[in-house]
């Protein structure tokens, strides 16, 4: 599988984006996300490429600062009440593991997410114990991911030896008593 593949995978994941409102007080540009009753300062956006809600649908810039965003049409300006999304980023550790899984288990992993409800953008909590055995010639752990899709939680046991030979296998349970197991040998 091309890399792209694996991100275009992830790009069309639900709740992949902050989406929300904008309201300027004091200068300050903030993003409200009345889903989750959040304020998001844009200026601490990490990622300054946002999106803006037009009639003609969402279009793509990047944030300049005090208001300004470039769009392939020129600068333009954000104003009170303008709808914005902007990508959300994967914790890193998840982020790690995704990128350490083989290709078929990455889309196995993802497609068991999303036929339990869930989305990589929902994990509220992870661990990756291969993050630090890097220096380690063979590897062998165990790490944990929340996630929450403001229904139900899942749990994930990542299971992973490097080495010699290499395998993987994740349980994940949710609140519900759903259970599901994805094991790989290479």
């Amino acid at each position: 599988m091309c890399p792209y593949k694996r991100t275009d995978l992830l790009l069309n994941q639900k709740r992949s984006y902050l989406t929300g409102l904008i309201e300027v007080t004091d200068d300050q540009y903030v993003i409200y996300d009345d889903m989750n009753d959040e304020l998001h300062l844009l200026e601490d956006v990490h990622d300054r490429h946002l999106e803006i809600l037009s009639p003609h649908g969402w279009k793509a810039g990047k944030w300049m600062g005090l208001g300004k965003v470039k769009t392939e049409l020129g600068l333009s300006f954000l104003n009170c009440g303008d709808t914005v999304r902007i990508r959300k980023m994967l914790p890193l550790a998840l982020d790690e593991m995704l990128k350490e899984l083989h290709d078929e288990t990455f889309v196995r992993f993802i497609n068991q997410l999303n036929a339990l409800s869930f989305s990589p953008f929902d994990c509220v909590y992870s661990y990756n114990q291969l993050l630090f055995l890097e220096n380690n010639i063979h590897k062998k752990g165990v790490s944990f991911y929340q996630f929450d899709n403001e229904d139900c939680i899942c749990a994930i046991q990542h299971h992973f030896e490097r080495g010699v030979h290499s395998s993987d296998r994740i349980e994940i349970t949710t609140s519900f008593g759903e259970r599901s197991l994805i094991s790989s040998l290479y």
